[in-house]
């Protein structure tokens, strides 16, 4: 048992901050006044002390001594009723330098008395010792701070100039209600303090943490909130998780028994009633009775309740009885029975359990109040109204007690505690008035005296898998108001008169009467702490209090990472049977055989072998051979019949292939238990088949007209680590197939002229099976099984062919850019030789800067400029406009005039075609304005290009590249340097930590300087101050979580005329646009003195893992997706990057997040995507980071959503159901057929083609007939079968039950033999001639001698069953059905098959 003797001793924490937090609350009228305003809500304040001045410090006086220091003190005060509240907040002391004090002190509270006459009284006191060790506090001057002037927020810098004397002037008579203090009270001179006044939302979260009117510095102990790294936990509260606990078996033994100390408490309640009434004959037969005994508890953090204590009704229980038991107290006698008090003492108990959140912090208390509700009759001297009942209540607190369950390491198992009651006038949290009599004390035996008292014992243990509760009927009523507010009399008199004080305005916070007794019944209903969020006075608006809840939807399991390998070995006759198709083989230039590599085999990967090799010029190869099915429950064996690819290799554009036939070989005879591959055959436009070569071949050519400057090494790393994602579509039905993935690193040449491998890969899809919904169940929360389903074999062959570069003397693709993280600009050694301002020579001048940076080739526009030519399409130096409006129209005006005087030699003009450039020699008269603007910016442009570093950047989507800026000072002052970025995904790392980071993980070896820069609302950017000539690193950051998500439209490719094989294009893919950024880095008076031009090439980035959901139109797609385990992954950033997990989607329109969980417990990543119509698919990328500041993904996703028409059929095994569904024409009419993901399960009426008007309707009859129980999800097409395009799609949600069961049998069949025959007797029920049909869910294991009968009324039958044979031992279930011609289900045989 957990005993609790000290409860000083055991609670030092807690103590501490109670001791604190003790405040004076505001004056009544001001409550009113502010409720009568509206002003219920509690609104969050930040209170910055910057500095105080004071020009004269007070002279020291002999009797202290010199060391004298200074401390401000902030007081909240009341103009109106000349009243302090609160609690005094005290700076730290110090000593006065320069006659300055530097605070730096941040505070903040929460108020709700948004009114003018609240104010802070800021006084400064300096603290001195006597000469016998005593602290002498000598005020030195105070000010007032208006925190709402005007009922308006608080905000704005504030300078208060301080005043003489002492903050106690202000409760003068002739200041009452006085705005302006100074005009009557004299300002000292140079005395002034300053501060920033500004509101804080953030504090709404942590209200419940801390009283109204309290001011609390950043660095405040508050229990509950979590520590911040800033030091600062106010600033942005971070609140601690709450954890559920169960209060049991609570009992209360008061001393020296239950009947005794109520009978001692009823006599000295009514002597002291007597006493203060009049004497008369009707009051001495007036007594008190005792109504109900109450116990509060609630939860407490020191500063106060965090949730509003609950109220349970306690019950007095005898020893070793369970029933209630009336206490004779309550009949108003105080006689005793001897064989009563002879027995064991009565107790008090609490027959419910109750439920606590607690807070896991020392400081966390658990406090509890016995409270008795008392009734007293009411007479004429109580001078209560005649609408009052005939009695009157009033509530007393007797004992209290408190448990600090954190204080020390201890396991909460539901042992037994036990802690000591207290009373009398000891500071409590309640704020009330404690019973504490000494005659119950003196009624113990002398012996025992301080031995025996007043306990509580109950047991506390963690709620564990609890089940949500329904939500009960609050308990904020008057009376608990009162019992938390109030302060309770001795004496019914005393309560009966503030009774009547309760309408007078003057006593507020007054205990108030129960109307009648039966208002305070049935208090212990409610065992659910309610969460008083809003401090409002107005219940029905309190914040409602949010339950552990997760989501129900199953989450999407990744396989990428953590599944074996996808490939597979074929037999030698399938592999055989590949081979003798007669497919071209892949060779080099010089007609050789590409070396084979097995891609079992692990590839190691040298980066320096790969970029020396001489053939740098690869031709890439994929050549798709054939297909595999897999029978697969619910779709024929003979599906597909056509397929067509779909897949994106590096940057090139996504390629869809046309339409390929799987072919079947009539030489080889296929064995039932070996499948063979089926050939693919590429069909052309007219239908027929491609004759010419079977499979299909896709190239990509990666030579140095294709690649970058720098992208060589990118390209490299990314065969070596990708594997292409490739999906599977049926032809016909545009329904997916499936998904497979192909290692790219077997096509590193590793130095030879050329390579080939063969690849096996298995054709994956995923089923959503749910168990089945019982009636009494909830459907909601049945979970949802995720099955992997190998749907065929996918034979590619993968192939590079390396050749020589040729190339242009002035190519430069091949040169590696020596990637460095620092930039340096380029000191301009030339100066401006003379001429003329023309645009040639600004180009000329940029030409030379450009070459000495050694920037190649980085946009078209750069191209341009090393030409040292300009035309009608060309950039200043990267300037993202065309020619200014002025040029366009002077060289639109000259070529008029040009025309208009070609017999004019002297007049020639100049027109810039980009082949050749004619001088300018006389110029009309118009154009002098032109020329004066052209030189302006002819000059701005020249100094913009001097003072401008370009650098180039290969991006890729969520990574970030990191480099350092050299900024130097070029004057002779010191400046403060604005940074501003054009983009924002170009920032200034402003974090030392996450600068830290970055220089460690680039190996940058340049210092690192703490504090740098300097952060300022509404600034464009960071600011950084700069010494004479003084040259600093910059830390810069790009990083882009957007990219396009433009999508082919569904459906195979055309087949190319003349050609027979799909070659892909060598263009630029449209994963992102290449952009330019400039970072500009501007003085004091606004002008640049250096510019950062980065140059942003997006590059492929690569897809861990490809998921593709189904959803229901225009409605929001809410799905979590589980994380594989990251102890496998390496994540960047160390050991404890797993406690960092964070996502970005690069849609911004779409929701995605993820939770911080326990370790060990599976982590889920949350997505909330917004529908659109259907067919519509929307394509986006999940990127997830481990590590703290997301320096790179670990894993990137492409996800696809399919939103698709939904259908809800009810049906059961075995049985057809109907539904019907209407299909609506569109503009244009069109032949359309409807096709289904499982045609044994699910047809479509009409099953062939048919002719759908524009704006037309027709009604689809979808027949399901499932072989499974369970949720499932089935797919429904409607395509247009001449553009082979998806008009519409269904998605079928089949809530699948079992039929009911007519008979059930029993047999044996032996293992590894021939079979079973066995045969059952079935009776035609009616009494006419029926047809019946025969049907089973395990249509491979057992078979039917006739699969349909027609028998006469009353005429039997024999079923003739089969049973296939099994090469295991086990049991299986089949059910056998007997089906009319409508498919309705007659009866249902269930057959239990045992192989022995």
């Amino acid at each position: 048992m957990v005993k609790t003797e000290d409860l000083a001793s055991m609670a030092d924490c807690w103590r501490d901050v109670f001791e604190r937090g003790r405040l004076i609350p505001p004056v009544g009228q001001t409550l009113r006044q502010a409720a009568d305003s509206h002003l219920t809500q509690s609104h969050g304040v930040q209170l910055t002390l910057t500095r105080l001045t004071a020009a004269h410090p007070p002279k020291e006086t002999p009797e202290v001594e010199s060391d004298v220091t200074y401390q401000l003190r902030v007081t909240f005060f009341d103009r109106n009723h000349q009243y302090f509240f609160g609690r005094t907040w005290k700076s730290t002391p110090q000593k006065m330098k320069n006659n300055k004090m530097t605070l730096n002190e941040i505070l903040y509270f929460h108020t709700s008395l948004r009114l003018p006459s609240t104010v802070l009284v800021l006084e400064l006191v300096a603290l001195s010792t006597r000469s016998d060790r005593s602290q002498q506090a000598l005020g030195q001057g105070f000010t007032v701070l208006d925190l709402f002037p005007n009922k308006m927020e608080p905000q704005g810098d504030r300078r208060l100039n301080l005043l003489h004397g002492s903050p106690r002037v202000l409760l003068h008579p002739l200041l009452k209600d006085v705005v302006d203090y100074s005009d009557h009270l004299k300002a000292i001179d140079e005395a002034h303090v300053e501060c920033v006044l500004k509101g804080h939302p953030a504090l709404t979260p942590m209200m419940h943490l801390l009283p109204e009117n309290v001011l609390v510095s950043s660095k405040e102990n508050i229990p509950g909130l979590a520590t911040s790294p800033t030091g600062d936990g106010l600033l942005k509260p971070m609140l601690l998780k709450m954890l559920p606990f169960t209060l049991s078996r609570l009992t209360i033994c008061l001393q020296p028994s239950l009947e005794a100390f109520e009978s001692q408490l009823l006599q000295l309640i009514n002597a002291d009633c007597q006493n203060t009434q009049q004497p008369s004959q009707e009051g001495s037969l007036k007594t008190v009775v005792i109504q109900e005994r109450r116990l509060h508890v609630g939860v407490h953090n020191g500063w106060g309740f965090i949730d509003t204590p609950q109220i349970m009704v306690l019950e007095p229980l005898a020893s070793g009885v369970k029933g209630r038991v009336d206490s004779v107290s309550k009949q108003g006698t105080q006689t005793k029975d001897s064989s009563a008090a002879s027995s064991a003492p009565q107790t008090l108990g609490l027959r419910s359990n109750l439920e606590l959140r607690l807070i896991n912090h020392q400081a966390v208390a658990v406090v509890f109040q016995l409270e008795y509700v008392f009734s007293a009759p009411i007479g004429r001297e109580t001078m209560l109204s005649a609408t009052s009942t005939s009695r009157a209540a009033f509530l007393q607190c007797l004992r209290w007690a408190m448990l600090c369950p954190f204080q020390e390491q201890t396991d909460w198992k539901g042992e037994e505690t036990q802690l000591a009651l207290q009373g009398g006038s000891k500071p409590n949290p309640l704020g009330v008035m404690v019973y504490n009599s000494a005659i119950t004390q003196s009624a113990a035996a002398p012996s025992n005296l301080g031995t025996i008292q007043d306990v509580i014992k109950f047991r506390l243990a963690p709620t564990l898998d609890r089940t949500t509760s329904s939500p009960k009927t609050s308990l904020k009523t008057k009376p608990e108001d009162s019992s938390r507010h109030g302060r309770s009399s001795s004496s019914p008199t005393q309560s009966q008169n503030d009774i009547q004080a309760v309408s007078s305005p003057e006593s507020p916070r007054g205990p108030k009467p129960h109307p009648a007794v039966s208002s305070i019944a049935h208090l212990e209903m409610d065992h659910q702490p309610v969460r008083d969020g809003t401090h409002s006075p107005n219940h029905e608006e309190d914040q409602l209090l949010e339950l552990p809840f997760m989501p129900v939807h199953a989450p999407v399991i990744t396989v990428g990472m953590t599944a074996p390998s996808l490939s597979t070995v074929s037999s030698r006759s399938s592999l055989a049977h590949l081979y003798s198709a007669g497919f071209p083989n892949i060779v080099d230039l010089k007609g050789q055989v590409a070396d084979v590599l097995d891609p079992t085999e692990p590839v190691p990967f040298d980066l320096h072998r790969e970029e020396i090799d001489p053939l740098q010029e690869n031709l890439l190869v994929f050549q798709f051979l054939a297909f595999t099915r897999m029978p697969v429950v619910g779709i024929g064996p003979e599906y597909p019949l056509n397929i067509y690819f779909t897949f994106q290799f590096y940057r090139f554009p996504p390629v869809t292939s046309q339409q390929l036939r799987l072919l079947n070989s009539d030489r080889v005879k296929q064995k039932a238990s070996e499948l063979l591959p089926c050939v693919l055959s590429s069909i052309n436009n007219d239908g027929t088949l491609n004759s010419e070569s079977p499979g299909l071949q896709v190239q990509f050519r990666v030579d140095d007209s294709f690649l970058k400057p720098g992208e060589k090494r990118w390209f490299l790393r990314y065969l070596a680590l990708h594997t292409m994602h490739v999906d599977i579509w049926d032809s016909d039905s545009l329904l997916l197939i499936g998904s497979t993935a192909i290692e790219l690193k077997y096509m590193l040449r590793h130095g030879k002229t050329a390579v080939q491998a063969l690849h096996e890969v298995d054709v994956l899809t995923t089923d959503y099976v749910g168990e089945e919904t019982l009636q009494t169940g909830n459907a909601a929360t049945n979970p949802m099984a995720v099955h992997t389903i190998v749907r065929g074999r996918l034979h590619v062959r993968t192939g590079n062919i390396g050749s020589p570069a040729y190339r242009s003397k002035g190519s430069t693709a091949d040169r590696m850019q020596s990637h460095s993280h620092i930039i340096i600009p380029r000191e301009i050694t030339g100066g401006f030789t003379g001429g003329s301002l023309s645009t040639r020579n600004i180009l000329q001048l940029n030409v030379r800067n450009t070459a000495q940076a050694q920037i190649l080739q980085v946009e078209e526009e750069c191209g341009q400029l090393y030409m040292g030519r300009i035309n009608n399409h060309a950039i200043f130096s990267g300037e993202k406009k065309k020619l200014d409006s002025g040029r366009r129209k002077l060289e639109r005006m000259a070529a008029v005039h040009q025309k208009e005087s070609k017999k004019e030699a002297s007049k020639t003009t100049c027109v810039m075609d980009g082949a050749k450039e004619v001088t300018l020699t006389k110029q009309p008269f118009w154009s002098t304005s032109y020329e004066d603007i052209d030189k302006a910016e002819g000059i701005s442009n020249m100094l913009s290009h001097a003072i401008t570093t370009p650098h180039q950047l290969f991006t890729s989507l969520g990574s970030a590249e990191y480099m350092e800026f050299v900024l130097k000072n070029p004057f002779n002052s010191p400046q403060t340097v604005t940074i501003h970025s054009s983009d924002p995904e170009l920032s200034v790392i402003t974090n030392t930590e996450e600068w830290q980071y970055f220089k460690e993980l680039t190996k940058t070896p340049t210092s690192l300087e703490k504090d740098m820069f300097h952060l300022e609302d509404g600034a464009p950017g960071p600011k950084v101050y700069l010494r004479p000539k003084e040259s600093v690193h910059i830390p810069l950051k790009y990083q882009s979580f957007l990219c396009d998500h433009n999508m082919t439209t569904q459906g195979p490719s055309v087949l190319p005329p003349s050609k027979s094989s799909n070659v892909a294009k060598k263009i630029l893919s449209n994963i992102a646009a290449a952009k330019t950024i400039k970072v500009s880095f501007k003085a004091e008076n606004g002008d640049p003195i250096a510019i950062c031009q980065a140059i942003v090439e997006p590059s492929p980035h690569i897809v861990d893992q490809t998921f593709r959901l189904y959803h229901l139109e225009l409605s929001f797609l809410k799905k979590a997706i589980r994380l594989p385990p990251w102890h496998t992954r390496s994540a960047v950033g160390g050991s404890d990057a797993k406690t960092h997990i964070s996502v970005r989607c690069s849609d911004p329109n779409i929701i995605c997040q993820t939770r911080m969980l326990k370790p060990g417990e599976p982590q889920d990543v949350y997505l909330k995507i917004p529908g659109g119509p259907s067919p519509n698919i929307k394509m986006f990328f999940v990127m997830v980071f481990t590590d703290k500041w997301m320096a790179a993904p670990s894993q990137i996703w492409q996800m696809y959503v399919h939103f698709m028409e939904r259908v809800d059929v009810s049906c059961i095994t075995g049985q057809r159901s109907c539904q019907s569904v209407v299909l609506r024409g569109r503009q244009t009419p069109r032949k359309v057929k409807c096709f289904s993901s499982h045609p044994q399960e699910i047809e479509v009426n009409p099953g062939g083609v048919f002719m759908l008007p524009p704006a037309g309707v027709q009604e689809l009859q979808l027949k399901a007939q499932p072989w499974r129980v369970g949720t499932r999800f089935l797919y429904v097409n409607a395509v247009d079968v001449e553009q082979r395009q998806l008009v519409t799609a269904w998605l079928l949600c089949l809530n699948v039950h079992r039929p009911v069961l007519s008979k059930a049998f029993e047999v044996c069949v032996p293992v590894s033999g021939r079979g079973s025959s066995k045969k059952i007797t079935y009776v035609n029920p009616y009494t006419s001639s029926r047809t019946f049909l025969l049907r089973s869910d395990h249509p491979d294991l057992l078979q039917f001698k006739e699969d349909k009968f027609q028998l006469d009324g009353g005429e039997s039958y024999t079923i003739g069953l089969r049973f296939a044979p099994s090469l295991s031992p086990g049991s299986v279930e089949i059910l056998v059905y007997v089906n009319n011609l409508e498919e309705k289900t007659e009866e249902t045989f269930f057959v239990k098959v045992t192989y022995s």
